[in-house]
C-alpha cells in the first residue's frame, strides 16, 4: 500500500467532518470509521471507512438508516448491496507531488467571494461562510473577464493537502487540473496533493500528473 493512501482517506474524512460540523451536525471519529449522527449535507456521505477491513454491519450501525443514507467505502472492500444500498459510483484515489510554479489563482477571503464561488460551483446551500475561518481550508479560484472560470477546495491534514470540489466553467477541465498543483502549493507549500476522482475529472487529473492510489466506492440507500 502506498503510504499516501491512508493520509488521503483521513484527509477526505476530515473535510467531510468540517463540512458537516459547519451545518451543526454531530460527528464522530473512531480508529476505523468516521460517521455523522444524522443525514449529511447534499453530496457528502454519512460515513467514511478509515481502515481496509471492516464489517458492513459495524458501518451501518453508526449511521441513521433509511433513504438517502450514504457510505464512502474508502478501500472498496465492502458490499452494501445485501443491505439495500446501490453502488453510486467507483472512483480512484489520486496523488501528486507539489509544484513550486507560480500561480494566478486566488484564495477567497470574504463571504461575498464565497457566495460567488458557490454559485459558480452549484453548491450554494452546502458550503457555508464558516468554512472560511478554518486555518486548514482554502477556497481557490481562477478568474477571467467574466468572473470565476474555475475553482477547487484545498484542505490540509498532516503531510497532505486534499483537492476536492474541482470545477471548470469557461476553461477546459484539463486546463483547470493543470493549474491546480501550483495553486494548491501556493496555499500550502510542500504538501503532497491527494484526492479522488472518476470519469472526466480523473482523466484530467491524470493528464496533469496525478497518479493512482487505489479504488473507493460510494454507496447510497434509495
Amino acid at each position: 500500500m502506498d503510504a499516501r493512501l491512508p493520509w488521503a482517506v483521513r484527509n477526505n474524512a476530515s473535510w467531510c467532518d468540517i463540512v458537516c460540523r459547519s451545518h451543526g451536525i454531530k460527528t464522530s471519529f473512531r480508529p476505523e470509521l468516521w460517521a455523522t449522527g444524522e443525514r449529511a449535507p447534499n453530496l457528502y456521505p454519512d460515513a467514511v471507512t478509515l481502515r481496509e477491513r471492516l464489517h458492513a454491519d459495524d458501518v451501518l450501525s453508526a449511521i441513521a438508516p433509511g433513504p438517502g443514507a450514504s457510505i464512502k467505502d474508502s478501500y472498496a472492500t465492502l458490499d452494501f448491496a445485501p443491505h439495500g444500498f446501490d453502488e453510486l459510483f467507483e472512483a480512484r484515489w489520486i496523488t501528486r507531488d507539489p509544484s513550486p510554479a507560480p500561480s494566478d489563482w486566488t484564495v477567497l477571503r470574504t463571504s461575498e467571494e464565497l457566495a460567488e464561488w458557490t454559485e459558480a460551483a452549484d453548491q450554494t446551500n452546502t458550503l457555508t461562510p464558516e468554512l472560511l475561518r478554518h486555518a486548514e481550508v482554502r477556497f481557490l479560484a481562477a478568474r477571467d473577464q467574466h468572473g470565476i472560470s474555475a475553482g477547487a477546495i484545498a484542505n490540509l491534514t498532516g503531510p497532505v493537502v486534499g483537492v476536492s470540489n474541482v470545477f471548470a466553467r469557461t476553461i477546459a477541465d484539463t486546463d483547470a487540473w493543470a493549474a491546480i498543483p501550483a495553486a494548491v502549493n501556493a496555499a500550502f507549500p510542500s504538501a503532497a496533493l491527494v484526492g479522488y476522482e472518476h470519469g472526466t475529472g480523473l482523466r484530467a487529473a491524470t493528464a496533469a500528473g496525478f497518479r493512482d492510489l487505489g479504488p473507493l466506492r460510494v454507496w447510497l440507500a434509495p
